[in-house]
C-alpha cells in the first residue's frame, strides 16, 4: 500500500464527530440544503426522467428511495438518480484550486447508504464531510482536468470511503474499495468537451453510484487490485505520469472543505459566476439596440473551459449555455437575470441572443490570470453605438467563497428551486430538519420528507 492510499483510508478511519465544531456542521447543513434544493428543482428534467426510468424497483436487501418519488431501489441507482437530481441545473456547489469538482456530488451516494444503514444525522454529517474532505483535497493537489481526465475520478474515491465509513468496513475492506474505485472509474475530460450532452450532468452521478458499488462489494468480500495509485499501471502512472501527495486533509481546529465550496448564485458553471453577475450590473444601461461591442476580460482557464471553444459562440443544448461565457453574459445584458427558467425556455436559441452573441468579444487579461485562482476577476465594458461605454469589475476571492451566500439567501434559493414540487408546509419541514440534523436518530425519518 502506498502513502496516498495509507493516508486517506487513516482519515476516513479516523475522524470523529467531536472534530467537528458547530461552524463546521452548519456549513455541511447548508450545502445539504444547497443540494437538496437543486435536486428537487430538477425533478422533472429529461436525464432525470430518464434515469429514474431505468432504476429497478428493488424491495429487498440494501436499498434506498430516489427523491421526490421515494421509490425504492438498489443504493447505487439510488445513488444514480439522486445524483442526477443534484447536479442538472448545474446550480450546485462547487470548489476550484489546481482543478475543479463539484463536491456535493456525493451526497447521494453517502445518502443512500446513510438511508440504507439508517445511521444517525450525525454519522451522514461525519461520512458527508469526509467525502468533501477527500475530493477537495485532490482538487488541491491533482490538476486531472489539465490531463484530460474528469472529476469523478476522484469523486468515486470520495465516495466509495464515505460510504464504506457508514457500511463499518474494517481497514482491509475499506481498503478492497478505494482500490476498487480508483481503478475502474478512470473517466475523460470528453464529457466536457465540444457540444455537451446530457452526460455532463451525470458523470458525477456515474461516479458516485461506482463508489458505493465498491464499498457494497467490498463489505461483502470482494478483494481489488493492488497498488492502486503507484502500481504499474496504476492511478498515477497512467493519468498523470508521477505520483502525487494528497495534502491538507483536515482536523479538528482546521478549515474543511464542506466549508471553502461555492455556493452558486447562478444556475452556470463555476468559473460563469462572476460573469454573470458583472452582465446584470451592466443592464440596462445602454439598450440592446443599442450595443455596438460587448468586451468580456477574463482569466486564462476561465476563457478555456467556457469561451475557447466555437460551441460556446452558438449553443445548442441546454448543458453547453450554461457552460458558455458568451451566452451567460448576453442572456444577463438582455434579461437582467439568469435563472433556470433562462435555460428552460431555452434562450441560448432566440434570435435577439444570437444577434447580441455575434457583438460580443472574450479576451484574456495576463494579469487577471496571475491572480488566478486566489482572486478571479471578470471584467465587462459595453460600447454603445455613439461611443458611450458601461463597466463592471467584478472580483471574488477564497474569503468571499468561504462567507458565500447568507443562510437567509440559502433558504430564498432552497424555496425558489423547490417551489413548483413542494407545498410551504413541506418546505419549512425539510429546511427545520437539515438545521437541526445533527440531533435527528434516524436518517431515514429526513429522507421521508423528501417526496413531491
Amino acid at each position: 500500500m502506498g502513502d496516498t492510499a495509507r493516508d486517506l483510508l487513516s482519515y476516513t478511519m479516523s475522524l470523529t464527530h467531536s472534530e467537528l465544531d458547530a461552524q463546521v456542521l452548519h456549513q455541511a447543513k447548508r450545502r445539504i440544503i444547497d443540494a437538496i434544493g437543486c435536486a428537487i428543482g430538477a425533478y422533472a428534467a429529461p436525464p432525470v426522467k430518464i434515469a429514474r426510468k431505468v432504476a429497478p424497483a428493488v424491495y429487498q436487501g440494501r436499498t434506498a428511495r430516489v427523491l421526490g418519488s421515494l421509490s425504492r431501489t438498489s443504493l447505487d441507482m439510488a445513488a444514480f438518480v439522486n445524483g442526477v437530481m443534484v447536479r442538472y441545473l448545474d446550480f450546485n456547489d462547487t470548489y476550484r484550486t489546481v482543478d475543479g469538482a463539484h463536491p456535493s456530488d456525493n451526497l447521494p451516494a453517502v445518502l443512500a447508504v446513510a438511508e440504507s444503514e439508517d445511521a444517525t444525522g450525525m454519522e451522514f454529517l461525519v461520512a458527508l464531510t469526509i467525502a468533501y474532505e477527500i475530493q477537495c483535497r485532490f482538487v488541491d493537489c491533482v490538476p486531472f482536468n489539465s490531463r484530460g481526465w474528469d472529476m469523478p475520478v476522484s469523486g468515486a474515491i470520495a465516495s466509495a470511503l464515505a460510504c464504506g465509513r457508514l457500511l463499518g468496513l474494517t481497514e482491509s475492506q475499506l481498503s478492497e474499495a478505494l482500490s476498487i474505485s480508483a481503478i475502474s472509474n478512470i473517466c475523460t475530460y470528453q464529457s466536457r468537451a465540444g457540444e455537451l450532452s446530457m452526460w455532463k450532468g451525470c458523470a458525477a452521478a456515474n461516479g458516485a453510484r461506482q463508489g458505493v458499488f465498491a464499498a457494497v462489494l467490498a463489505k461483502e468480500g470482494m478483494t481489488g487490485p493492488s497498488s492502486p495509485f503507484d502500481g504499474e499501471y496504476g492511478l498515477w502512472p497512467q493519468t498523470m505520469g508521477r505520483a502525487y501527495e494528497i495534502r491538507g486533509l483536515a482536523r479538528k481546529g482546521q478549515k474543511f472543505g464542506v466549508a471553502q465550496s461555492n455556493i452558486k448564485r447562478f444556475p452556470v458553471k463555476d468559473s460563469l459566476q462572476l460573469p454573470a453577475a458583472a452582465a446584470l450590473d451592466v443592464h440596462g444601461k445602454i439598450q440592446p439596440d443599442q450595443i455596438e461591442q460587448i468586451r468580456v476580460e477574463t482569466y486564462q482557464s476561465a476563457y478555456k473551459g467556457a469561451a475557447a471553444d466555437k460551441e460556446f459562440w452558438a449553443p445548442k443544448t441546454r448543458e453547453t449555455a450554461d457552460h458558455s461565457m458568451p451566452f451567460c453574459v448576453v442572456a444577463g445584458i438582455r434579461d437582467g437575470a439568469i435563472t433556470s427558467d433562462t435555460f428552460l425556455r431555452e434562450r441560448y436559441l432566440d434570435n435577439d441572443v444570437k444577434e447580441l452573441l455575434g457583438r460580443c468579444k472574450v479576451e484574456v487579461a495576463e494579469s487577471f490570470t496571475k491572480q488566478a485562482p486566489a482572486v478571479r476577476n471578470c471584467r465587462i465594458t459595453v460600447i454603445a453605438r455613439n461611443g458611450r461605454e458601461v463597466t463592471s469589475h467584478r472580483k471574488l476571492t477564497m474569503d468571499d467563497i468561504e462567507r458565500g451566500l447568507e443562510d437567509a439567501e440559502l433558504e430564498a434559493k432552497f424555496i425558489s428551486l423547490t417551489a413548483e414540487f413542494l407545498t410551504r408546509d413541506q418546505q419549512k419541514r425539510i429546511l427545520s430538519a437539515v438545521w437541526n440534523l445533527e440531533q435527528a436518530g434516524s436518517t431515514r425519518s429526513f429522507v421521508d420528507l423528501l417526496e413531491v
